[in-house]
């Protein structure tokens, strides 16, 4: 059914190795959005930047790197030569 280049492509953006990374993107925004709302702000200020402060490093810890782990995988995939 897909077997031109467009169905080679899906597939290969389809992979379970990636698509763990692209859940671990979106976990990662989530957690940076969560961040910045005003949940712990209805606390004292010093203490709502410490409550919110290691949702926001999760965030981008998980974001950044599952962006470069997406692009590693992509990159290395694509200096593999075919056998």
């Amino acid at each position: 059914m897909l077997d031109s280049p467009a169905g080679d492509s899906f597939r290969y953006a389809l992979n379970p190795e990636l698509l763990k990374l692209y859940a671990a993107i979106v976990v990662g925004l989530s957690g940076l959005s969560l961040s910045q709302y005003d949940l712990f702000d209805a606390l004292v200020e010093p203490l709502g930047f410490l409550l919110s402060a290691p949702f926001f490093l999760f965030g981008l810890v998980f974001s950044v790197g599952g962006v470069v782990g997406v692009l590693h995988r992509v990159l290395s995939d694509t200096r593999k030569t075919p056998e």
